[in-house]
Protein backbone atom coordinates (compact mmCIF):
# COMPACT_ATOMS: atom_id res chain seq x y z
CA UNK A 1 0.00 0.00 0.00
CA UNK A 2 1.22 3.45 -0.57
CA UNK A 3 0.46 6.37 1.85
CA UNK A 4 0.59 10.22 1.70
CA UNK A 5 3.69 10.26 4.42
CA UNK A 6 4.75 13.83 4.83
CA UNK A 7 5.63 17.41 3.18
CA UNK A 8 8.40 18.87 4.00
CA UNK A 9 8.71 22.91 3.55
CA UNK A 10 11.97 24.95 3.07
CA UNK A 11 11.11 28.52 4.56
CA UNK A 12 13.34 31.63 5.21
CA UNK A 13 12.02 32.37 8.84
CA UNK A 14 10.85 29.02 10.99
CA UNK A 15 9.29 31.11 13.38
CA UNK A 16 7.57 33.06 11.54
CA UNK A 17 6.39 30.44 9.00
CA UNK A 18 5.06 28.24 12.34
CA UNK A 19 3.21 31.09 13.97
CA UNK A 20 1.49 32.27 10.48
CA UNK A 21 0.09 28.22 10.41
CA UNK A 22 -0.52 27.71 14.07
CA UNK A 23 -2.78 30.62 13.98
CA UNK A 24 -4.76 30.06 10.56
CA UNK A 25 -5.16 26.59 10.85
CA UNK A 26 -4.83 25.74 14.34
CA UNK A 27 -2.28 23.26 14.37
CA UNK A 28 0.23 22.32 16.67
CA UNK A 29 3.59 21.89 16.05
CA UNK A 30 6.66 20.21 18.18
CA UNK A 31 9.61 22.09 19.69
CA UNK A 32 12.52 22.74 17.59
CA UNK A 33 14.56 19.94 16.37
CA UNK A 34 17.96 19.90 14.00
CA UNK A 35 16.87 17.23 10.98
CA UNK A 36 20.32 17.30 9.57
CA UNK A 37 23.63 19.63 10.39
CA UNK A 38 23.04 23.12 9.21
CA UNK A 39 19.49 23.87 9.77
CA UNK A 40 16.62 23.60 12.30
CA UNK A 41 13.08 22.58 12.26
CA UNK A 42 9.26 22.17 13.40
CA UNK A 43 7.13 19.14 12.64
CA UNK A 44 2.71 19.30 13.20
CA UNK A 45 2.50 15.70 13.62
CA UNK A 46 -1.11 14.87 12.53
CA UNK A 47 -3.79 12.23 12.92
CA UNK A 48 -2.46 11.03 9.26
CA UNK A 49 0.86 12.20 7.94
CA UNK A 50 3.12 15.12 9.35
CA UNK A 51 4.03 18.48 8.08
CA UNK A 52 7.89 19.56 8.68
CA UNK A 53 8.93 22.72 8.27
CA UNK A 54 12.83 23.41 7.86
CA UNK A 55 15.55 26.61 7.74
CA UNK A 56 18.48 26.77 6.63
CA UNK A 57 20.83 28.08 9.63
CA UNK A 58 24.45 27.46 8.36
CA UNK A 59 25.21 27.07 5.06
CA UNK A 60 28.72 26.01 5.59
CA UNK A 61 27.38 22.91 8.10
CA UNK A 62 24.72 22.01 5.99
CA UNK A 63 26.72 21.21 2.88
CA UNK A 64 29.19 18.98 4.78
CA UNK A 65 26.03 15.87 4.24
CA UNK A 66 24.67 15.42 1.02
CA UNK A 67 20.90 15.95 2.21
CA UNK A 68 22.33 19.12 3.76
CA UNK A 69 24.02 20.17 0.41
CA UNK A 70 20.37 19.72 -1.71
CA UNK A 71 18.38 21.57 1.25
CA UNK A 72 20.54 24.49 0.76
CA UNK A 73 20.94 24.46 -2.57
CA UNK A 74 16.84 24.66 -2.64
CA UNK A 75 16.65 26.87 0.15
CA UNK A 76 19.24 29.61 -0.64
CA UNK A 77 16.94 29.65 -3.61
CA UNK A 78 13.38 30.09 -3.03
CA UNK A 79 11.01 28.98 -0.49
CA UNK A 80 9.20 26.05 -0.79
CA UNK A 81 8.00 22.35 -0.74
CA UNK A 82 11.76 20.58 -0.56
CA UNK A 83 10.29 17.03 -0.45
CA UNK A 84 7.01 14.82 -0.48
CA UNK A 85 7.22 11.22 1.31
CA UNK A 86 4.89 8.33 0.41
CA UNK A 87 5.10 5.49 2.62
CA UNK A 88 5.22 2.20 1.44
CA UNK A 89 4.01 -0.83 3.70
CA UNK A 90 4.83 -4.37 2.74
CA UNK A 91 8.56 -3.96 1.72
CA UNK A 92 10.11 -1.20 0.08
CA UNK A 93 12.87 -2.64 -1.52
CA UNK A 94 10.32 -5.36 -3.67
CA UNK A 95 8.79 -1.91 -4.50
CA UNK A 96 11.64 -0.22 -5.39
CA UNK A 97 12.58 -3.49 -7.90
CA UNK A 98 9.61 -3.63 -9.40
CA UNK A 99 9.80 -0.29 -10.25
CA UNK A 100 13.40 -0.53 -11.58
CA UNK A 101 12.25 -3.54 -13.96
CA UNK A 102 10.35 -0.89 -15.30
CA UNK A 103 13.17 1.58 -16.13
CA UNK A 104 12.59 3.85 -12.89
CA UNK A 105 16.65 4.25 -11.44
CA UNK A 106 15.80 4.45 -7.39
CA UNK A 107 18.54 4.94 -5.54
CA UNK A 108 17.85 2.89 -2.10
CA UNK A 109 16.97 1.99 0.21
CA UNK A 110 19.23 3.47 2.80
CA UNK A 111 18.40 3.28 6.22
CA UNK A 112 18.10 6.79 8.46
CA UNK A 113 17.04 8.19 11.74
CA UNK A 114 14.89 10.98 12.40
CA UNK A 115 15.01 12.87 16.16
CA UNK A 116 12.10 13.69 18.12
CA UNK A 117 11.40 16.14 20.65
CA UNK A 118 11.96 13.99 23.42
CA UNK A 119 15.23 12.59 22.65
CA UNK A 120 14.62 9.60 20.73
CA UNK A 121 14.66 8.76 17.08
CA UNK A 122 12.62 6.76 14.13
CA UNK A 123 14.19 4.76 12.11
CA UNK A 124 12.77 4.03 9.11
CA UNK A 125 14.26 3.22 5.13
CA UNK A 126 14.23 5.74 2.00
CA UNK A 127 14.73 5.24 -1.10
CA UNK A 128 14.68 8.30 -4.00
CA UNK A 129 14.49 8.96 -7.65
CA UNK A 130 15.15 12.89 -7.63
CA UNK A 131 14.26 16.12 -5.59
CA UNK A 132 11.42 17.02 -8.34
CA UNK A 133 9.78 13.44 -7.36
CA UNK A 134 8.18 12.24 -4.39
CA UNK A 135 10.20 9.64 -2.65
CA UNK A 136 9.85 7.06 -0.51
CA UNK A 137 10.11 5.72 3.19
CA UNK A 138 9.02 2.77 5.18
CA UNK A 139 9.41 2.74 8.68
CA UNK A 140 10.33 0.19 11.13
CA UNK A 141 7.12 0.34 12.84
CA UNK A 142 4.47 2.12 12.91
CA UNK A 143 3.02 5.89 14.60
CA UNK A 144 -0.19 7.05 15.56
CA UNK A 145 -0.41 10.45 16.86
CA UNK A 146 -2.91 12.45 18.45
CA UNK A 147 -4.53 14.99 16.30
CA UNK A 148 -8.03 16.00 14.37
CA UNK A 149 -5.80 17.19 11.18
CA UNK A 150 -5.26 15.04 8.29
CA UNK A 151 -2.49 15.70 5.36
CA UNK A 152 -5.15 14.83 2.35
CA UNK A 153 -2.69 15.57 -0.66
CA UNK A 154 -0.27 17.42 -2.80
CA UNK A 155 -0.54 19.79 -5.85
CA UNK A 156 2.42 19.31 -8.27
CA UNK A 157 2.58 21.41 -11.55
CA UNK A 158 4.24 20.22 -14.35
CA UNK A 159 4.59 21.61 -18.11
CA UNK A 160 4.31 18.28 -19.55
CA UNK A 161 1.20 16.35 -18.01
CA UNK A 162 1.52 13.22 -20.39
CA UNK A 163 5.12 12.51 -19.91
CA UNK A 164 4.70 13.14 -15.98
CA UNK A 165 1.46 10.82 -16.02
CA UNK A 166 3.74 7.81 -17.65
CA UNK A 167 6.42 8.48 -15.16
CA UNK A 168 4.45 8.50 -11.87
CA UNK A 169 2.40 5.66 -13.04
CA UNK A 170 5.76 3.40 -13.52
CA UNK A 171 7.52 4.67 -10.22
CA UNK A 172 4.96 4.53 -7.61
CA UNK A 173 2.70 1.80 -9.13
CA UNK A 174 -0.41 4.15 -9.51
CA UNK A 175 -3.92 3.39 -11.02
CA UNK A 176 -4.82 5.02 -13.93
CA UNK A 177 -5.23 9.39 -13.53
CA UNK A 178 -8.64 10.89 -13.56
CA UNK A 179 -9.51 14.48 -14.39
CA UNK A 180 -10.26 16.42 -11.59
CA UNK A 181 -12.80 18.72 -13.85
CA UNK A 182 -14.83 17.98 -16.40
CA UNK A 183 -12.63 19.20 -19.30
CA UNK A 184 -9.82 20.08 -17.77
CA UNK A 185 -6.21 19.46 -18.34
CA UNK A 186 -5.16 18.42 -14.76
CA UNK A 187 -5.08 14.96 -13.53
CA UNK A 188 -5.20 13.08 -9.64
CA UNK A 189 -3.02 9.93 -8.51
CA UNK A 190 -5.53 8.81 -5.70
CA UNK A 191 -3.30 6.71 -3.15
CA UNK A 192 -4.50 4.14 -0.08
CA UNK A 193 -4.23 7.59 1.84
CA UNK A 194 -4.37 10.60 0.07
CA UNK A 195 -3.34 12.01 -3.32
CA UNK A 196 -1.22 13.52 -5.64
CA UNK A 197 -2.71 16.21 -8.41
CA UNK A 198 -0.96 17.26 -12.04
CA UNK A 199 -1.78 20.84 -12.86
CA UNK A 200 -0.24 22.13 -15.68
CA UNK A 201 1.38 25.03 -15.78
CA UNK A 202 3.48 26.91 -18.64
CA UNK A 203 6.66 27.94 -17.34
CA UNK A 204 9.40 25.32 -16.21
CA UNK A 205 10.05 28.46 -13.30
CA UNK A 206 6.21 27.69 -11.86
CA UNK A 207 6.64 23.83 -11.95
CA UNK A 208 7.16 21.22 -8.98
CA UNK A 209 5.68 20.87 -5.91
CA UNK A 210 3.28 23.55 -5.29
CA UNK A 211 1.37 23.20 -2.12
CA UNK A 212 0.40 20.81 0.40
CA UNK A 213 -3.48 20.30 1.42
CA UNK A 214 -5.05 19.34 5.27
CA UNK A 215 -8.35 19.02 6.25
CA UNK A 216 -10.28 18.99 9.80
CA UNK A 217 -14.17 17.66 9.99
CA UNK A 218 -15.36 19.60 6.77
CA UNK A 219 -12.35 22.79 7.06
CA UNK A 220 -10.04 22.24 4.34
CA UNK A 221 -6.89 24.47 4.06
CA UNK A 222 -4.58 24.91 1.55
CA UNK A 223 -0.40 25.62 2.46
CA UNK A 224 1.88 26.74 -0.01
CA UNK A 225 5.08 29.15 -0.37
CA UNK A 226 5.72 31.97 -2.66
CA UNK A 227 7.80 35.01 -3.50
CA UNK A 228 6.17 36.68 -0.21
CA UNK A 229 6.56 33.27 1.72
CA UNK A 230 4.08 31.24 3.39
CA UNK A 231 0.65 31.55 2.20
CA UNK A 232 -2.78 29.80 4.00
CA UNK A 233 -5.99 29.63 2.66
CA UNK A 234 -9.07 27.88 3.33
Amino acid sequence: MLFLDHVTLAVPNLSQAVHLIQETTGIIFSKQVIPFPGTIGQVAYLREGFIELIALEDLEEAQKTPLGSAFAAFASQRAGIFGVALEVTGGLPSFIESARSLGIPYIGPNHQLAPLEDGTNISFQTAYIGLQMPWLIEYEQSRVWPSTYTLIGVEIQTTNIEEDLSVYSSAYQLQASIATDSGSLDRIFLLDRGWLSLRHTDTNETSGFNAVVLKKDSDTFRILCTSQGVQVTS
